[in-house]
């Protein structure tokens, strides 16, 4: 490793404290490093719900908590967002696809990016030199610039099953939406040409949505969804390209949710109430939408310590633009995603 990358500046030493503050307490044992940069939202709506849309999700975005909601996608989803993070100093992206393949079918590709430029890079002291030494040395600036990134590649493959369940009074049988999915996931960190690694996890996922109105003969009633899903199946280990190879291991997870959808037919409105918990971590999210046209929305994070969110979106034609606003411990974050539906 190159001693001079050693003394980088106060930017780089923002990012690395941001990232374990953001990301890493969320993780249940294991390192707190290896993957915490995937438990980051990825979409406007994910972030104004909470993160709580486990049970919810029905696009090209959900390879990133529950698998199985890609099975909800009728032709194809893209979707596309970018944010800056902790006050600026880091960006965020994230492009998303999915398709029907045929009846039952769906695959999905994303792509998402954590990453800061141009961090200072400083030469290392001398060995053994005094502090006055030291300080000349400082005085002369950084030697250059380096890079800290962190990207993660998502194949995605769900299959959308239905059922008839019978109930086992009034002779009514229920319809049921049984979408199942798994997603293998090839994650990538670098620091500058120093230092790297790599690893390749699989997440399983499954939901179940039904219509209440039929369950309890009511048509006032709206749709229930549940949602299952397990992270880091078999456990996904971070091999850095050190001499030793060290490895940091993150354990498995189970992720769990619910959303239920309250149709306001004389208004032609609908709301929605999710929540989501990933271990020991809970999020809940509030949707109001109004002829799939207009959505406000509002959540607690489950992720990330005293976060609290806000947002909204438009949609034309196939066409959603969302934006959020998410308050936290690291201060106030915006986030823009644009979705397409065909």
């Amino acid at each position: 490793m190159r001693r001079h990358l050693l003394r980088c500046g106060r930017l780089g030493y923002l990012f690395v404290l941001a990232s374990v503050v953001w990301g890493g307490r969320s993780v249940r044992g294991g390192t707190p490093y290896a993957d915490a940069f995937t438990l980051l939202p990825v979409d406007a709506r994910e972030v104004g719900l909470g993160q709580a849309t486990m049970a919810s999700v029905d696009d090209a975005t959900a390879f990133h908590w529950n698998p199985a909601g890609l099975g909800m996608v009728r032709s194809f989803d893209a979707a596309a967002s970018y944010s800056r993070l902790y006050a600026g100093l880091a960006s965020h992206q994230m492009v998303a696809v999915g398709a029907a393949v045929d009846q039952r079918l769906r695959v999905g590709l994303s792509w998402v990016r954590l990453g800061v430029d141009n961090i200072p890079a400083y030469a290392p002291f001398p060995a053994f030199s005094d502090a006055r030494s030291r300080e000349e040395q400082a005085k002369q600036g950084p030697i250059g610039t380096f890079g800290y990134s962190q990207n993660a590649a998502y194949l995605t493959v769900a299959w959308q099953t239905s059922r008839e369940v019978a109930l086992g009074w009034q002779y009514l049988t229920l319809p049921m939406e049984l979408p199942i999915g798994a997603t293998i996931k090839y994650l990538a960190v670098s620091a500058g040409d120093t230092i790297s690694g790599s690893a390749i996890g699989l997440d399983l996922g499954a939901q179940a949505r039904f219509p209440l109105s039929r369950a309890f003969d009511n048509r006032l009633l709206g749709d229930m969804s549940l949602g299952l899903a397990i992270a880091n199946v078999g456990r996904t280990r971070m091999t850095w390209d050190t001499p030793s190879r060290r490895g940091d291991t993150e354990p498995m997870q189970l992720r769990y949710g619910a959303a239920y959808e309250q149709p306001l037919a004389i208004i032609r409105s609908a709301v929605v109430l999710a929540m989501s918990g990933a271990g020991a971590k809970r999020g809940w999210g509030l949707e109001y939408r109004f002829l799939d046209e207009l959505s406000l929305r509002m959540g607690k994070d489950m992720i990330a310590e005293n976060g609290v969110s806000f947002g909204a979106g438009i949609g034309w034609r196939g066409l959603r633009l969302d934006y959020a606003l998410q308050r936290h411990d690291l201060g106030i974050t915006h986030r823009v995603s644009l979705h397409y539906r065909h």
